[in-house]
């Protein structure tokens, strides 16, 4: 399946390097200051978590929906808020001691006294789109700026990704640039602060923040999201202590459930979590709740002090530094090593140093300070980088090598085998260069006994060590917040250090929080670390397929593009797309198809509806398992691109995904054996799978992603007359089937005229994967065009209609075929077998002729064979053979291989081989002793040992033997057909009044075919539906007395008979229960007289 070059669970969070870009160390602080009213809220929600975010920093938002959900769909929250801060300590204008601290939130901050406008962060211009309500988001280009404030001009339209110029390796990232300088609050008497002293308009501490979340879908790490802050100090004013922090406001169990939870903070796992003191959410009394954790994953660096605080071995690393001096050869990086490194610490963290990048290649530089760096391979020894060669790390500084899709050549840097800023595994995008001091402050307390606006309380709080394991809040639970800090560090003015978390979800299996290292949190929070280790590059699923859903009657038809097949994975160089699934749900969410789980009982996979996977052998359950469960790559069914839903009632929305899959990796060991991991687990990566995203508005209305849509199927109009072919024509040579297929009846084209032609290459039409040619004759338009695959096969849909294709895999004789067909064959058997005798014919100058044949026995001659050799005669023949596809006869030769009958003449029993020349229309020629030969026939008389008592009758004059072979489309062959479009059928419309009716009937209280309640409180809408009617109609609704309760009027296409009510009075009332009676008056047609009930 591909090929693992380090160890497994290394290998399933990596990308291919070529794919990483400059991030964000890479940019130039924004000029722009930031702006209150450019605030945009968005909503991520590219796996199993979804949440609230603001473009200025702040997660969650009490007790707005969704914040800090998980599962995404259940409404079940765990975050009321979460607030980024950095605090600083400085002098005023007067030379007193402050502590500036920069933030905002949605509450206890300070504002404008006049304006009421927060002071503390707010978005810089440019890096949204301002007509759309969210941030950037990679997975919405709606969202994109027109150009990147911090990015080249030709980055325009594409994604500012992390990993490079329109790179999009997670599911979904966004991206959000923020500043402080609305903030006023030292700039005013007495303190006169100004961190830019020759701009006073700016305020707080100068400071700018780039900041990016990823979600990524794979199991692993589907209950994650990802921050990344990377703060720049854009002023004039040097700070010496600085702390880097985060306010947690946990409400775990519901937004009116926040008052008792209970957390605490692990130092071996760096990760604060909380949970619910009782196990028990609101509203609606759901349970159990699981836990939520805030993972701590890097810190700012100090590079001045003489102090390897990451303890690998390292002193002051930095990543910014430059590519540095090259060092060449392995004496020299050893020699560097042992000079200006501790080599133990170095081994103990990053392993042997003759196992690094840099010894491995012979060369590395200064400036890749953990030699993990690699050049290109300079496989022909020249000294240079020349086309095809692997470019591994040195793909230049926009992070693009040639295998990109997007790749938009050559750029500054690229295979010059030096290091440059934007290139994995260096400068910024390698977070081992980097002198770490970690975290050194948490605390936890009630929500408001620390507020926002108490700068210098903070500060002291931040100064605090890291409180012990058994600093636990209990005691029946509390409204709980918490404090991360890192610090102190310096921070210049033009410095700039990051920040890192993850927010992460889980059930709780445990009971006490001093052993949460063997739960589902910390295993998530080992996989969460993996992935910062690997410096966010993780496994990616295929593109999304684009889908689109029809609606009929009892039925539900998908039609979906197949772009998701042309997804590279630029880690395996091959394209890894494998499969489809198709998953169906009455509510948008898909949270009913969430059904299998792994030996822990977490939910992993969802159960699909329909699976469709390439035919190429890759079959069964995948050998990596995901905490104990494997995933289902198909049966080798073969792709199809529309599926028909059968299993659905009219009237009940539907909703539906189609997910497009790829085939994870592992490599076998050179004995043919799984590789497996300490722990016995097969190593390498599951499969990825892309998202199955529906959001809804503030009004209800759902929001769909590409590849998901929800549809009510109903019943079309009485008097319906469905489209159909109105002509077919097949001239085909191939024994493959064609099958046409009306999907989307209103997409026909009734004025078109379509071909479909096929192309056989190979001179003797062997091919068995010819090409083919979907043309509109019409317009002489080609509509699509590609290569048959063997078995079966789905054109892409175009214009509402699909073809399918069944074709052979291989030339072969059709054992049932063999037979006499005509006259009496007496006790005789055919045998039909490939002509490849060794005597006469090789098997590399066999040909099986796509073709069918006859053997006409006439008991006298009625041909002649070719000399089976030199120096042998030819031979009359008492039959001949004709070929039934051409038309034409068939040379053949006579192989006598009856016992004691070498007579010089044909006799029942000796071997038949078909010959040929050496292309069609050419005689056969007798070359290097061989013929070129097809099929072979003899007629076996019946065996004595076995057919006991047969007596040997030989056929009659006057049989016809007869086979036939499975034969790939040839050249010439093709089918032309048209559709007729749906009408209208007046008489049809008549009789069809009799079956309308209403659903649901009787209407109890309630009805699964109502839309979801987008309300917080109360009833939401009440529906009920009639179907069946005419295009045109009208529907009274009558009590028993003949009181007239509402009048609906039905205009609509032929494909719709059906209307809803929502059950209110023509003065507005919700109707009260009871019988009533429906009249349906459709002018021209006729009328119609039923009735329902609504129960309480």
């Amino acid at each position: 399946m591909g090929i693992v070059p380090e160890s497994a669970f290394t290998a399933a969070i990596l990308l291919l390097t070529c794919l990483a870009g400059p991030a964000l160390g890479q940019r130039v602080p924004d000029p722009a200051q930031g702006e209150p009213r450019l605030t945009q809220w968005g909503v991520l929600d590219g796996n199993r978590v979804r949440t609230l975010y603001s473009n200025y920093g702040e997660i969650a938002r009490w007790p707005d929906q969704p914040s800090g959900e998980w599962p995404k769909g259940s409404g079940h929250s765990y975050v009321d808020g979460v607030a980024f801060i950095v605090s600083a300590k400085t002098r005023d204008a007067e030379g007193r001691t402050i502590y500036p601290m920069s933030t905002n939130y949605r509450e206890f901050i300070d504002r404008d006294p006049v304006t009421k406008v927060a002071w503390g962060w707010a978005p810089v211009p440019g890096y949204a789109n301002p007509r759309q309500a969210s941030p950037a988001r990679s997975d919405d280009p709606s969202t994109w700026p027109a150009t990147w404030p911090d990015r080249p001009v030709d980055w325009a339209g594409q994604w500012n990704g992390f990993f490079g110029r329109g790179v999009q390796n997670a599911d979904v990232e966004t991206y959000f640039v923020f500043d402080d300088a609305p903030d006023r609050e030292w700039t005013q008497e007495p303190h006169r602060f100004f961190p830019c002293p020759d701009d006073t308009t700016r305020g707080g501490l100068g400071l700018e923040v780039a900041a990016r979340g990823f979600q990524w879908s794979h199991p692993l790490a589907q209950d994650v999201i990802f921050w990344i802050y990377e703060i720049t100090n854009e002023c004039d004013v040097d700070y010496d202590e600085v702390y880097f922090a985060q306010y947690i406001d946990w409400g775990v169990g519901g937004t009116d459930d926040s008052g008792d939870d209970e957390g605490a903070y692990n130092t071996k796992l760096d990760l604060a979590f909380a949970w619910d003191f009782d196990g028990v959410g609101s509203p609606g009394q759901w349970g159990p709740v699981g836990v939520a954790g805030y993972a701590f994953l890097e810190s700012p660096g100090i590079a001045t002090d003489g102090i390897d605080n990451d303890e690998d071995g390292i002193t002051d690393e930095v990543r910014d530094g430059g590519p540095g001096e090259r060092l060449e050869g392995a004496d020299a990086i050893r020699a560097y090593v042992e000079a200006h490194y501790d080599l133990a610490a170095f081994e103990a963290f990053y392993g042997a140093l003759e196992l690094t990048a840099a010894m491995q290649q012979g060369y590395g530089w200064t400036g890749d300070e953990n030699l993990n760096w690699r050049g290109y391979s300079d496989l022909n020894g020249n000294g240079e980088w020349d086309e095809g060669e692997p470019l591994n790390d040195d793909v230049g500084a926009d992070g693009l090598g040639p295998s990109a899709p997007n790749y938009p050549g050559r750029d500054l840097g690229e295979g010059d085998g030096r290091p440059t800023a934007g290139e994995p595994n260096f400068d910024a995008l390698d977070k081992d260069e980097s002198d770490q001091i970690g975290l050194t402050g948490f605390s936890v307390f009630d929500v408001h006994r620390y507020e926002l606006i108490d700068d210098e309380e903070n500060f002291r709080i931040f100064s605090r060590a890291l409180p012990p394991i058994d600093d636990v809040v209990l005691e029946g639970g509390r409204n709980l917040g918490m404090f991360f800090a890192s610090g102190p560090f310096p921070l210049k003015a033009g410095q700039t250090e990051r920040f890192s978390m993850a927010l992460l979800f889980a059930e709780k299996d445990f009971t006490d929080p001093r052993q949460v290292e063997n739960s589902a949190l910390a295993r998530k929070k080992q996989t969460v670390q993996q992935i910062y280790n690997a410096n966010y590059r993780f496994a990616r699923p295929p593109d999304k397929p684009t889908l689109q859903v029809i609606p009929g009657d009892g039925q539900v038809t998908l039609v979906w593009d197949k772009r998701a097949e042309q997804s590279y994975d630029p880690f395996l160089r091959e394209f890894d797309f494998e499969g489809y699934l198709v998953y169906r749900s009455t509510e948008p969410n898909f949270r009913e198809r969430l059904s299998i789980t792994d030996a822990y009982g977490n939910v992993v996979y969802q159960q699909p509806l329909a699976q469709f996977d390439l035919k190429n052998g890759i079959r069964g359950l995948h050998p990596v398992a995901v905490n104990g469960v494997q995933f289902n790559l198909g049966t080798d069914s073969g792709l199809r691109h529309s599926f028909i839903d059968r299993d659905v009632v009219n009237g009940q929305t539907y909703c539906y995904a189609v997910v497009a899959y790829d085939r994870g990796l592992v490599t076998p060991n050179e004995d043919g054996s799984l590789p497996t991991r300490p722990d016995g687990q097969v190593d390498g990566i599951s499969p990825s799978i892309t998202t199955a995203t529906i959001n809804s508005d503030l009004a209800g209305n759902l929001v769909y992603d590409q590849n998901t849509a929800c549809v009510t199927p109903s019943a079309p109009a009485a008097g319906y007359v469905p489209p159909d072919l109105a002509t077919y024509d097949a001239a085909l040579t191939g024994t493959g089937a064609v099958d046409v297929h009306i999907l989307a009846p209103t997409a026909l084209r009734s004025e078109a005229r379509y071909e479909l032609a096929f192309r056989n290459e190979d001179v003797w039409g062997t091919d068995v994967n010819p090409a083919y040619t979907l043309t509109d004759l019409a317009t002489n338009t080609v509509l699509e065009e590609g290569t048959v695959p063997s078995g079966l096969f789905e054109l892409p849909v175009v214009d509402g209609f699909a073809i399918t294709l069944d074709a052979p895999g291989e030339i072969a004789v059709i054992d049932s075929t063999v037979q006499f067909t005509a006259g009496d064959g007496g006790t005789y058997r055919p045998v039909v077998t490939p002509g490849t005798v060794s005597a006469v014919v090789s098997p590399e100058r066999f040909v099986p002729f796509p073709a069918d044949y006859a053997v006409h026995l006439t008991g006298a001659p009625a041909d002649t064979s070719l000399r089976l050799a030199f120096g042998l005669r030819e031979m009359p023949l008492p039959f001949y053979v004709e070929n039934r596809t051409t038309g034409e006869r068939q040379p053949v030769i006579v192989v006598e291989d009856v016992d004691s009958l070498r007579n010089g003449q044909y006799d029942h029993g000796d071997l038949v081989v078909l010959v040929a020349g050496e292309a069609p229309g050419l005689e056969p020629q007798f070359q290097g002793g061989r013929w070129r030969a097809g099929w072979a026939f003899r007629l076996v008389p019946p065996d004595p040992l076995i057919d006991e008592g047969v007596p040997v009758v030989p056929p009659a004059p006057g049989t016809v033997l007869s086979f036939r072979t499975a034969k790939p489309f040839q050249t010439g062959d093709r089918v032309t057909f048209a559709f007729s479009p749906a009408t209208f059928d007046a008489e049809k419309a008549r009789d069809d009044l009799d079956d309308i009716y209403v659903v649901p009937n009787p209407y109890v209280a309630t009805s699964r075919f109502e839309p979801a309640n987008p309300y917080l409180v109360g009833r939401g809408e009440r529906r009920l539906y009639f179907m069946n009617l005419p295009p045109r109609c009208t529907v009274r609704i009558y009590t028993l007395t003949g009181q007239l309760v509402q009048t609906l009027h039905h205009d609509s296409t032929l494909d719709n008979g059906q209307l809803a009510w929502d059950l209110l009075t023509r003065d507005g009332m919700d109707v009260a229960y009871g019988v009533y009676l429906y009249h349906v008056e459709a002018p021209g047609i006729g009328e119609h007289v039923g009735r329902f009930a609504v129960i309480k």
